[in-house]
């Protein structure tokens, strides 16, 4: 029988993903925003918005409580991101 290679910081059923895992989702995400270039910042706040998703159900998963608010935060920090930018 053929096993899969377990898919890296996903969240994927079935996968245990590590607290550090997770953090590297976070910390990917926040490059997206920061490193986003002229005219791409909606493309990146949704890959960020993805991953944000993806670390905060990974917590969840893991029953890791910092982390899901860590990830809920940057959400909302977004959110507001986002709020900012439809009023200019």
């Amino acid at each position: 029988m053929r096993q899969h290679a377990p898919s890296r910081g996903t969240g994927s059923k079935g996968d245990i993903v590590e607290p550090n895992e997770i953090f590297e989702l976070i910390i990917k995400a926040d490059e997206r925003i920061k490193y986003a270039k002229p005219g791409k910042g909606d493309l990146r706040a949704g890959q960020a918005r993805e991953l944000l998703e993806q670390a905060r159900d990974a917590a969840r998963e893991i029953d890791n409580d910092a982390l899901v608010k860590q990830a809920e935060r940057r959400l909302a920090d977004l959110d507001a991101l986002a709020a900012e930018n439809d009023l200019a």
